[in-house]
Protein backbone atom coordinates (compact mmCIF):
# COMPACT_ATOMS: atom_id res chain seq x y z
CA UNK A 1 0.00 0.00 0.00
CA UNK A 2 1.66 3.53 -1.21
CA UNK A 3 1.08 5.98 1.68
CA UNK A 4 0.45 9.55 1.26
CA UNK A 5 1.26 12.40 2.96
CA UNK A 6 -2.70 12.56 4.07
CA UNK A 7 -2.27 9.43 5.44
CA UNK A 8 0.93 9.89 7.31
CA UNK A 9 -0.86 13.14 8.89
CA UNK A 10 -3.65 10.90 10.02
CA UNK A 11 -1.68 8.81 11.95
CA UNK A 12 -0.19 11.59 13.52
CA UNK A 13 -3.06 13.35 14.69
CA UNK A 14 -4.51 10.00 15.55
CA UNK A 15 -1.35 9.45 18.06
CA UNK A 16 -1.75 13.25 19.09
CA UNK A 17 -4.95 12.90 20.12
CA UNK A 18 -4.49 9.19 21.79
CA UNK A 19 -1.91 11.05 23.58
CA UNK A 20 -4.21 13.84 24.61
CA UNK A 21 -6.50 11.14 25.46
CA UNK A 22 -4.62 9.13 27.74
CA UNK A 23 -3.06 12.15 29.52
CA UNK A 24 -6.81 13.40 29.82
CA UNK A 25 -8.09 10.11 31.09
CA UNK A 26 -5.59 10.23 33.51
CA UNK A 27 -6.45 13.39 35.05
CA UNK A 28 -9.95 13.68 34.99
CA UNK A 29 -10.33 10.78 36.41
CA UNK A 30 -7.65 11.47 39.38
CA UNK A 31 -10.08 15.13 39.83
CA UNK A 32 -13.66 12.90 39.58
CA UNK A 33 -11.95 10.12 42.21
CA UNK A 34 -10.56 13.14 44.44
CA UNK A 35 -13.86 14.75 44.09
CA UNK A 36 -16.23 11.85 45.10
CA UNK A 37 -13.56 11.36 47.82
CA UNK A 38 -14.49 14.88 49.21
CA UNK A 39 -18.28 14.38 48.61
CA UNK A 40 -18.38 11.97 50.45
CA UNK A 41 -16.42 13.26 53.26
CA UNK A 42 -18.49 16.27 53.31
CA UNK A 43 -21.61 13.98 53.71
CA UNK A 44 -20.82 12.41 56.32
CA UNK A 45 -19.37 15.21 58.41
CA UNK A 46 -23.13 16.40 57.82
CA UNK A 47 -23.92 13.34 60.17
CA UNK A 48 -21.60 14.33 63.23
CA UNK A 49 -23.42 17.75 64.41
CA UNK A 50 -26.94 15.74 64.52
CA UNK A 51 -25.31 12.73 66.55
CA UNK A 52 -24.03 15.24 68.70
CA UNK A 53 -27.87 16.50 69.81
CA UNK A 54 -29.00 13.19 69.55
CA UNK A 55 -26.20 12.55 72.15
CA UNK A 56 -27.03 15.45 74.18
CA UNK A 57 -30.34 15.52 73.99
CA UNK A 58 -30.60 11.96 74.91
CA UNK A 59 -27.90 12.52 78.05
CA UNK A 60 -30.62 15.38 79.36
CA UNK A 61 -33.12 12.79 79.39
CA UNK A 62 -31.45 10.53 81.11
CA UNK A 63 -30.14 13.15 83.48
CA UNK A 64 -34.29 13.93 84.41
CA UNK A 65 -35.09 10.44 84.63
CA UNK A 66 -32.00 10.64 87.48
CA UNK A 67 -33.75 13.89 88.77
CA UNK A 68 -37.32 11.94 89.05
CA UNK A 69 -35.77 9.52 90.80
CA UNK A 70 -33.68 11.43 94.10
CA UNK A 71 -36.85 14.42 93.52
CA UNK A 72 -40.14 14.50 96.31
CA UNK A 73 -43.35 13.77 95.09
CA UNK A 74 -44.06 17.53 93.84
CA UNK A 75 -40.82 17.88 92.52
CA UNK A 76 -40.53 15.01 90.21
CA UNK A 77 -43.70 15.29 88.62
CA UNK A 78 -42.21 18.47 87.26
CA UNK A 79 -39.49 16.71 85.90
CA UNK A 80 -41.91 13.24 84.83
CA UNK A 81 -43.69 16.10 82.37
CA UNK A 82 -40.52 16.54 80.97
CA UNK A 83 -39.96 13.48 79.82
CA UNK A 84 -42.26 13.88 76.50
CA UNK A 85 -40.19 17.01 75.31
CA UNK A 86 -37.15 15.29 75.57
CA UNK A 87 -38.23 11.93 73.79
CA UNK A 88 -40.26 14.64 71.19
CA UNK A 89 -36.99 16.85 70.62
CA UNK A 90 -35.25 13.19 70.45
CA UNK A 91 -37.55 11.83 67.72
CA UNK A 92 -37.26 15.35 65.70
CA UNK A 93 -33.26 14.84 65.64
CA UNK A 94 -33.49 11.18 64.28
CA UNK A 95 -35.97 11.85 61.84
CA UNK A 96 -33.10 15.10 60.78
CA UNK A 97 -30.54 12.10 60.46
CA UNK A 98 -32.88 9.96 58.28
CA UNK A 99 -33.31 12.38 56.52
CA UNK A 100 -29.20 13.21 55.76
CA UNK A 101 -28.44 9.29 55.55
CA UNK A 102 -29.47 8.57 51.72
CA UNK A 103 -27.32 12.10 50.72
CA UNK A 104 -24.23 9.28 51.74
CA UNK A 105 -25.67 6.44 49.92
CA UNK A 106 -24.65 7.98 46.30
CA UNK A 107 -20.84 6.40 46.27
CA UNK A 108 -20.49 2.57 46.55
CA UNK A 109 -17.51 3.67 48.65
CA UNK A 110 -17.25 1.74 52.15
CA UNK A 111 -17.97 4.67 54.47
CA UNK A 112 -21.30 5.38 52.30
CA UNK A 113 -22.76 1.86 53.43
CA UNK A 114 -25.51 3.23 56.09
CA UNK A 115 -26.62 -0.02 56.87
CA UNK A 116 -25.89 -0.28 60.53
CA UNK A 117 -27.27 3.03 60.95
CA UNK A 118 -30.64 2.55 60.04
CA UNK A 119 -30.72 -0.64 62.19
CA UNK A 120 -29.48 1.75 64.95
CA UNK A 121 -32.16 4.36 64.30
CA UNK A 122 -35.04 1.73 63.85
CA UNK A 123 -34.07 0.54 67.56
CA UNK A 124 -33.66 4.14 68.24
CA UNK A 125 -37.15 4.93 67.49
CA UNK A 126 -38.29 1.62 68.98
CA UNK A 127 -37.43 2.44 72.33
CA UNK A 128 -38.85 5.97 71.90
CA UNK A 129 -41.88 3.84 71.27
CA UNK A 130 -41.60 1.81 74.69
CA UNK A 131 -40.71 5.28 76.48
CA UNK A 132 -43.47 6.78 75.02
CA UNK A 133 -46.23 4.35 75.71
CA UNK A 134 -44.54 3.97 79.66
CA UNK A 135 -45.27 7.73 79.92
CA UNK A 136 -49.25 7.51 78.22
CA UNK A 137 -49.85 4.45 80.97
CA UNK A 138 -48.40 6.49 84.11
CA UNK A 139 -50.29 9.43 83.64
CA UNK A 140 -50.04 9.46 87.36
CA UNK A 141 -47.18 8.74 89.37
CA UNK A 142 -45.02 5.88 88.02
CA UNK A 143 -45.48 2.21 89.74
CA UNK A 144 -41.86 0.84 90.59
CA UNK A 145 -42.53 -1.50 87.63
CA UNK A 146 -42.97 1.36 84.94
CA UNK A 147 -39.95 3.31 86.79
CA UNK A 148 -37.71 -0.03 86.08
CA UNK A 149 -39.25 -0.47 82.59
CA UNK A 150 -38.79 3.05 81.91
CA UNK A 151 -35.19 3.07 83.21
CA UNK A 152 -34.32 -0.01 80.94
CA UNK A 153 -35.41 1.89 78.12
CA UNK A 154 -33.63 5.12 78.81
CA UNK A 155 -30.20 3.18 79.36
CA UNK A 156 -31.11 1.14 75.77
CA UNK A 157 -31.61 4.75 74.21
CA UNK A 158 -28.63 6.59 75.58
CA UNK A 159 -26.35 3.01 74.33
CA UNK A 160 -28.16 3.50 70.82
CA UNK A 161 -27.52 7.03 70.47
CA UNK A 162 -23.38 6.47 71.71
CA UNK A 163 -23.26 3.90 69.28
CA UNK A 164 -23.60 6.31 65.59
CA UNK A 165 -20.50 7.63 66.16
CA UNK A 166 -19.05 4.56 66.91
CA UNK A 167 -20.25 3.37 63.93
CA UNK A 168 -18.92 6.53 61.95
CA UNK A 169 -15.53 6.34 63.58
CA UNK A 170 -15.22 3.02 62.58
CA UNK A 171 -16.41 3.75 58.92
CA UNK A 172 -13.71 6.55 58.65
CA UNK A 173 -10.91 3.96 59.75
CA UNK A 174 -11.89 1.34 56.64
CA UNK A 175 -12.19 4.47 54.48
CA UNK A 176 -8.47 5.20 55.48
CA UNK A 177 -7.27 1.93 54.24
CA UNK A 178 -9.63 1.97 51.41
CA UNK A 179 -8.38 5.67 49.81
CA UNK A 180 -4.76 4.66 50.53
CA UNK A 181 -5.40 1.68 48.08
CA UNK A 182 -7.35 3.47 45.29
CA UNK A 183 -4.64 6.34 45.83
CA UNK A 184 -1.95 4.24 44.66
CA UNK A 185 -4.47 2.24 42.32
CA UNK A 186 -4.63 5.55 40.44
CA UNK A 187 -0.49 6.83 41.58
CA UNK A 188 0.22 3.34 39.39
CA UNK A 189 -2.67 4.43 36.44
CA UNK A 190 -1.60 7.85 36.54
CA UNK A 191 2.57 6.05 35.96
CA UNK A 192 1.23 3.82 33.42
CA UNK A 193 -0.96 6.44 31.11
CA UNK A 194 2.49 9.19 31.50
CA UNK A 195 4.74 6.32 30.26
CA UNK A 196 2.43 5.22 27.62
CA UNK A 197 1.97 9.01 26.51
CA UNK A 198 5.51 9.62 26.46
CA UNK A 199 6.22 6.36 24.29
CA UNK A 200 3.52 7.09 22.16
CA UNK A 201 4.73 10.98 22.00
CA UNK A 202 8.44 9.95 20.90
CA UNK A 203 6.78 7.64 18.18
CA UNK A 204 5.12 10.61 16.85
CA UNK A 205 8.06 12.52 17.06
CA UNK A 206 10.58 10.08 15.30
CA UNK A 207 7.45 9.33 12.30
CA UNK A 208 6.50 12.59 11.57
CA UNK A 209 10.78 13.47 11.21
CA UNK A 210 10.62 10.34 8.97
CA UNK A 211 7.98 11.41 7.30
CA UNK A 212 7.75 14.63 6.74
CA UNK A 213 10.29 16.81 8.04
CA UNK A 214 13.48 14.66 6.90
CA UNK A 215 11.99 14.00 3.14
CA UNK A 216 11.15 17.93 3.34
CA UNK A 217 14.71 19.00 4.39
CA UNK A 218 16.26 16.52 2.01
CA UNK A 219 13.60 18.57 -0.58
CA UNK A 220 14.88 21.61 0.66
CA UNK A 221 18.47 21.23 0.56
CA UNK A 222 18.55 19.45 -3.20
CA UNK A 223 16.51 22.07 -4.42
CA UNK A 224 19.50 24.56 -2.95
CA UNK A 225 22.44 22.34 -4.71
CA UNK A 226 20.38 22.22 -7.95
CA UNK A 227 19.73 26.54 -7.72
CA UNK A 228 23.44 26.46 -7.39
CA UNK A 229 24.36 25.39 -10.57
CA UNK A 230 25.10 21.34 -9.97
CA UNK A 231 22.59 19.98 -12.21
CA UNK A 232 23.76 16.52 -12.19
CA UNK A 233 22.30 15.99 -8.57
CA UNK A 234 19.39 13.99 -7.92
CA UNK A 235 16.97 14.46 -4.82
CA UNK A 236 16.03 11.20 -3.04
CA UNK A 237 13.75 10.93 -0.35
CA UNK A 238 13.74 7.25 0.70
CA UNK A 239 10.08 7.30 0.75
CA UNK A 240 7.23 6.11 -1.20
CA UNK A 241 4.66 8.88 -0.82
CA UNK A 242 3.80 12.46 -2.23
CA UNK A 243 7.32 13.69 -1.21
CA UNK A 244 9.05 11.05 -3.33
CA UNK A 245 6.47 12.33 -6.39
CA UNK A 246 7.66 15.83 -6.16
CA UNK A 247 11.13 14.62 -5.95
CA UNK A 248 10.72 12.76 -8.98
CA UNK A 249 8.92 15.49 -10.56
CA UNK A 250 12.13 17.88 -9.54
CA UNK A 251 14.82 15.12 -11.10
CA UNK A 252 12.94 15.25 -14.42
CA UNK A 253 12.61 19.04 -14.57
CA UNK A 254 16.30 18.57 -14.17
CA UNK A 255 17.02 16.37 -16.40
CA UNK A 256 14.96 18.20 -19.07
CA UNK A 257 16.46 21.29 -18.00
CA UNK A 258 20.05 19.75 -18.11
CA UNK A 259 19.27 18.29 -21.80
CA UNK A 260 18.32 21.53 -22.74
CA UNK A 261 21.72 23.57 -21.70
CA UNK A 262 23.15 21.28 -23.64
CA UNK A 263 21.62 21.55 -26.37
CA UNK A 264 21.86 25.11 -26.19
CA UNK A 265 25.64 24.51 -25.06
CA UNK A 266 25.93 23.13 -28.36
CA UNK A 267 24.36 25.02 -30.61
CA UNK A 268 26.28 27.88 -29.27
CA UNK A 269 29.23 26.41 -29.95
CA UNK A 270 27.82 25.56 -33.27
CA UNK A 271 26.52 29.25 -34.26
CA UNK A 272 30.02 30.57 -32.84
CA UNK A 273 32.15 28.04 -35.26
CA UNK A 274 29.55 29.79 -37.75
CA UNK A 275 30.37 33.29 -36.77
CA UNK A 276 33.49 32.75 -36.75
CA UNK A 277 34.08 30.75 -40.23
CA UNK A 278 31.86 33.45 -41.69
CA UNK A 279 34.12 36.53 -40.11
CA UNK A 280 37.06 34.63 -41.67
CA UNK A 281 35.06 34.35 -45.11
CA UNK A 282 34.16 37.80 -45.19
CA UNK A 283 37.49 38.71 -44.22
CA UNK A 284 39.08 35.96 -46.67
CA UNK A 285 36.75 38.08 -49.13
CA UNK A 286 37.40 41.38 -48.79
CA UNK A 287 41.43 40.74 -49.07
CA UNK A 288 40.51 38.37 -51.66
CA UNK A 289 39.01 41.21 -53.39
CA UNK A 290 42.18 43.92 -53.22
CA UNK A 291 44.95 41.31 -53.71
CA UNK A 292 43.37 39.52 -56.77
CA UNK A 293 42.81 42.84 -58.66
CA UNK A 294 46.71 43.70 -58.01
CA UNK A 295 47.75 40.39 -58.98
CA UNK A 296 45.83 39.82 -62.28
CA UNK A 297 47.63 42.55 -64.24
CA UNK A 298 51.52 41.48 -62.90
CA UNK A 299 50.01 37.64 -63.87
CA UNK A 300 48.57 38.83 -67.30
CA UNK A 301 52.09 40.39 -67.99
CA UNK A 302 53.84 37.60 -67.13
CA UNK A 303 52.05 35.06 -69.26
CA UNK A 304 52.18 37.64 -72.33
CA UNK A 305 56.03 38.09 -71.77
CA UNK A 306 56.13 34.30 -71.69
CA UNK A 307 54.67 34.00 -74.79
CA UNK A 308 56.57 36.80 -76.66
CA UNK A 309 59.38 34.93 -75.74
CA UNK A 310 58.23 31.66 -76.84
CA UNK A 311 57.10 33.28 -80.48
CA UNK A 312 60.42 35.48 -80.58
CA UNK A 313 62.68 32.42 -79.66
CA UNK A 314 60.97 30.10 -82.29
CA UNK A 315 61.36 32.81 -85.12
CA UNK A 316 64.67 33.09 -84.51
CA UNK A 317 65.33 29.40 -84.35
CA UNK A 318 63.97 29.14 -87.77
CA UNK A 319 65.76 32.12 -89.20
CA UNK A 320 68.74 31.32 -88.12
CA UNK A 321 69.02 27.83 -88.22
CA UNK A 322 70.60 27.11 -84.82
CA UNK A 323 68.71 24.90 -84.40
CA UNK A 324 71.23 22.34 -86.61
CA UNK A 325 73.78 22.26 -83.15
CA UNK A 326 72.57 19.08 -81.51
CA UNK A 327 73.25 20.97 -77.17
CA UNK A 328 72.33 24.26 -78.54
CA UNK A 329 68.66 22.59 -80.12
CA UNK A 330 68.63 20.92 -76.63
CA UNK A 331 69.28 23.83 -74.60
CA UNK A 332 66.30 25.58 -76.68
CA UNK A 333 63.79 22.91 -75.98
CA UNK A 334 64.78 23.42 -72.04
CA UNK A 335 63.94 26.85 -72.56
CA UNK A 336 60.45 26.56 -74.40
CA UNK A 337 59.55 24.37 -71.59
CA UNK A 338 60.22 26.89 -68.95
CA UNK A 339 58.83 29.74 -70.93
CA UNK A 340 55.56 26.99 -71.69
CA UNK A 341 55.78 26.36 -67.58
CA UNK A 342 55.83 29.86 -66.66
CA UNK A 343 52.78 30.40 -68.91
CA UNK A 344 50.98 27.60 -67.10
CA UNK A 345 51.38 28.71 -64.03
CA UNK A 346 50.84 32.21 -64.70
CA UNK A 347 47.12 30.97 -65.92
CA UNK A 348 46.84 28.77 -63.27
CA UNK A 349 47.55 31.96 -60.57
CA UNK A 350 44.85 33.76 -62.60
CA UNK A 351 42.45 31.23 -62.34
CA UNK A 352 42.97 31.18 -58.66
CA UNK A 353 42.49 34.82 -58.33
CA UNK A 354 39.28 34.93 -60.30
CA UNK A 355 38.25 32.26 -58.01
CA UNK A 356 39.06 34.57 -55.30
CA UNK A 357 36.65 37.06 -56.61
CA UNK A 358 33.97 34.70 -57.10
CA UNK A 359 34.53 33.96 -53.56
CA UNK A 360 34.49 37.77 -52.63
CA UNK A 361 31.44 38.62 -54.68
CA UNK A 362 28.91 38.89 -52.42
CA UNK A 363 26.11 40.76 -54.54
CA UNK A 364 22.89 39.94 -54.55
CA UNK A 365 21.40 37.13 -57.16
CA UNK A 366 18.03 36.86 -58.21
CA UNK A 367 16.44 33.95 -56.42
CA UNK A 368 13.32 32.44 -57.52
CA UNK A 369 11.35 28.93 -56.80
CA UNK A 370 13.27 26.30 -58.95
CA UNK A 371 12.79 22.76 -59.19
CA UNK A 372 15.73 21.04 -57.73
CA UNK A 373 15.68 17.81 -59.41
CA UNK A 374 16.45 19.16 -62.84
CA UNK A 375 19.85 21.30 -61.59
CA UNK A 376 20.83 18.35 -59.77
CA UNK A 377 20.60 15.71 -62.92
CA UNK A 378 22.49 18.78 -65.17
CA UNK A 379 25.22 18.79 -63.03
CA UNK A 380 25.19 14.53 -62.93
CA UNK A 381 25.45 14.94 -66.59
CA UNK A 382 27.98 17.38 -66.94
CA UNK A 383 30.11 15.23 -64.68
CA UNK A 384 29.48 12.09 -66.66
CA UNK A 385 31.64 13.69 -70.02
CA UNK A 386 34.56 14.74 -67.31
CA UNK A 387 37.20 12.11 -68.62
CA UNK A 388 39.42 11.12 -65.16
CA UNK A 389 35.03 10.54 -63.78
CA UNK A 390 34.41 8.57 -66.61
CA UNK A 391 34.31 5.20 -64.90
CA UNK A 392 33.34 6.21 -61.37
CA UNK A 393 29.74 5.49 -60.35
CA UNK A 394 26.86 8.03 -59.69
CA UNK A 395 23.40 7.06 -58.32
CA UNK A 396 20.61 9.38 -58.18
CA UNK A 397 17.68 9.00 -55.34
CA UNK A 398 14.35 11.03 -55.13
CA UNK A 399 11.19 10.71 -53.22
CA UNK A 400 9.06 10.95 -56.67
CA UNK A 401 7.99 14.22 -56.05
CA UNK A 402 8.73 17.59 -57.34
CA UNK A 403 10.50 19.16 -54.91
CA UNK A 404 11.12 23.06 -54.87
CA UNK A 405 13.02 25.81 -53.55
CA UNK A 406 13.86 29.15 -53.77
CA UNK A 407 17.10 29.19 -55.03
CA UNK A 408 19.74 31.12 -57.77
CA UNK A 409 20.36 27.75 -59.39
CA UNK A 410 23.42 28.63 -61.44
CA UNK A 411 24.77 29.39 -57.97
CA UNK A 412 22.79 26.00 -56.33
CA UNK A 413 24.92 24.12 -59.56
CA UNK A 414 27.96 25.38 -58.49
CA UNK A 415 27.37 23.95 -55.12
CA UNK A 416 26.18 20.49 -56.29
CA UNK A 417 29.77 20.80 -58.69
CA UNK A 418 32.04 21.19 -55.60
CA UNK A 419 30.54 18.42 -53.68
CA UNK A 420 29.71 15.82 -56.03
CA UNK A 421 33.79 16.50 -57.40
CA UNK A 422 35.28 16.29 -54.05
CA UNK A 423 33.32 12.98 -53.51
CA UNK A 424 35.06 11.87 -56.88
CA UNK A 425 37.94 12.83 -55.71
CA UNK A 426 38.25 11.02 -52.72
CA UNK A 427 37.08 7.47 -54.57
CA UNK A 428 39.15 4.37 -55.37
CA UNK A 429 38.09 2.89 -58.84
CA UNK A 430 35.51 0.63 -57.31
CA UNK A 431 34.08 3.40 -55.09
CA UNK A 432 30.28 4.85 -55.36
CA UNK A 433 28.86 8.03 -55.16
CA UNK A 434 24.65 8.43 -53.81
CA UNK A 435 22.99 11.63 -54.50
CA UNK A 436 19.73 11.36 -52.65
CA UNK A 437 16.92 14.27 -52.68
CA UNK A 438 14.26 14.73 -50.19
CA UNK A 439 12.21 17.29 -48.77
CA UNK A 440 8.95 18.62 -47.12
CA UNK A 441 6.91 22.18 -47.01
CA UNK A 442 9.54 23.58 -44.57
CA UNK A 443 12.79 22.51 -46.35
CA UNK A 444 14.52 21.06 -49.25
CA UNK A 445 17.38 18.79 -48.41
CA UNK A 446 20.43 16.85 -50.91
CA UNK A 447 22.33 14.03 -49.35
CA UNK A 448 25.67 13.37 -50.77
CA UNK A 449 27.23 9.82 -49.49
CA UNK A 450 30.58 8.24 -51.04
CA UNK A 451 32.77 5.51 -49.51
CA UNK A 452 35.98 7.25 -49.91
CA UNK A 453 39.34 8.03 -47.92
CA UNK A 454 37.25 9.40 -45.01
CA UNK A 455 37.80 11.98 -42.97
CA UNK A 456 39.20 13.00 -39.62
CA UNK A 457 37.80 14.44 -37.01
CA UNK A 458 40.29 17.34 -37.32
CA UNK A 459 39.54 17.57 -40.81
CA UNK A 460 36.18 17.97 -40.04
CA UNK A 461 36.85 20.78 -37.83
CA UNK A 462 38.10 22.47 -40.24
CA UNK A 463 37.10 21.69 -44.11
CA UNK A 464 34.68 24.58 -44.48
CA UNK A 465 38.29 26.93 -44.00
CA UNK A 466 39.54 29.21 -46.86
CA UNK A 467 42.56 27.40 -48.28
CA UNK A 468 42.43 24.35 -45.97
CA UNK A 469 42.61 21.31 -48.22
CA UNK A 470 43.33 17.60 -48.45
CA UNK A 471 42.68 16.78 -52.05
CA UNK A 472 45.95 13.98 -52.27
CA UNK A 473 47.04 15.01 -56.14
CA UNK A 474 47.56 18.44 -53.89
CA UNK A 475 46.64 20.60 -56.61
CA UNK A 476 43.13 21.99 -54.68
CA UNK A 477 42.96 25.56 -54.12
CA UNK A 478 41.16 24.78 -50.81
CA UNK A 479 38.33 27.18 -51.55
CA UNK A 480 35.77 25.26 -53.37
CA UNK A 481 33.95 24.25 -49.84
CA UNK A 482 34.32 28.02 -48.69
CA UNK A 483 32.59 28.99 -51.41
CA UNK A 484 29.93 26.52 -51.19
CA UNK A 485 29.54 27.09 -47.88
CA UNK A 486 28.64 30.89 -48.50
CA UNK A 487 26.66 29.90 -51.31
CA UNK A 488 24.67 28.02 -48.72
CA UNK A 489 24.09 30.28 -45.94
CA UNK A 490 23.11 33.26 -48.48
CA UNK A 491 20.28 31.21 -49.63
CA UNK A 492 19.46 30.71 -45.90
CA UNK A 493 20.26 27.05 -45.66
CA UNK A 494 22.97 24.88 -44.09
CA UNK A 495 25.64 22.56 -45.02
CA UNK A 496 26.70 19.71 -42.76
CA UNK A 497 29.85 17.36 -43.02
CA UNK A 498 30.14 13.94 -41.28
CA UNK A 499 32.53 10.86 -41.56
CA UNK A 500 33.47 7.78 -39.39
CA UNK A 501 37.23 8.04 -39.68
CA UNK A 502 39.43 7.90 -42.53
CA UNK A 503 38.72 5.22 -45.03
CA UNK A 504 34.90 5.27 -43.81
CA UNK A 505 33.67 7.58 -46.24
CA UNK A 506 32.12 11.06 -45.75
CA UNK A 507 28.61 12.43 -46.47
CA UNK A 508 27.47 15.65 -46.94
CA UNK A 509 24.03 17.12 -46.33
CA UNK A 510 22.73 20.48 -47.52
CA UNK A 511 19.41 21.78 -46.32
CA UNK A 512 17.59 24.32 -48.35
CA UNK A 513 14.27 26.58 -47.24
CA UNK A 514 11.26 26.72 -49.28
CA UNK A 515 9.19 30.07 -49.64
CA UNK A 516 7.56 30.72 -46.73
CA UNK A 517 11.00 30.21 -44.31
CA UNK A 518 13.30 31.81 -47.01
CA UNK A 519 11.59 34.82 -47.17
CA UNK A 520 11.63 35.38 -43.25
CA UNK A 521 15.52 34.60 -43.83
CA UNK A 522 15.58 37.00 -45.94
CA UNK A 523 13.75 39.92 -44.11
CA UNK A 524 16.22 39.08 -41.27
CA UNK A 525 19.06 39.29 -43.14
CA UNK A 526 17.94 42.64 -44.63
CA UNK A 527 17.27 44.27 -41.24
CA UNK A 528 20.96 43.20 -40.04
CA UNK A 529 22.37 44.51 -43.19
CA UNK A 530 20.54 47.87 -42.64
CA UNK A 531 21.88 47.73 -39.09
CA UNK A 532 25.57 47.14 -40.26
Amino acid sequence: MKWTIRNKVIVCLGLLMTIIGTLAFSGFQGVYSYRRLARSISQRAEEIPITEDLIRQTKQLNDSFVQYQTESSMEAAVEASKFSDYTRLIRNTIERYEAVLPNAEDSDLAINDTHREREVVRDIRSELTKVDALLDTGRGPLTPQSIESLETSIISLAGKTNLIPQILQQRMGSFVDEVRLEYRTWIVITWITTITATALLIQLIRLGHAWILKPFNKLISGSRRIAHGDLEFQISTDTDDDMAELADAMNNMTRNFRLIRNDLDEQVQVRTKEAIRSEQLASVGFLAAGVSHEINNPLASIAMCAESLESRMTEIVNTTGVDQNEEVSENLEVIRKYLQRIQKEAFRCKGITERLLDFSRVGESQRQSTPVQPIIEDTLELIKHVGKYKDKMIQFQSNGGEIRAVIHAQEIKQVMLNLLTNALDSLEQSGIVTVQLDGNDRECQITITDDGCGMSSEVLQQLFQPFFTRRRDGRGTGLGLSITYRIVSEHGGTITASSDGPGQGSQFIVTLPVQEQIQESDLHDGKQNQVA
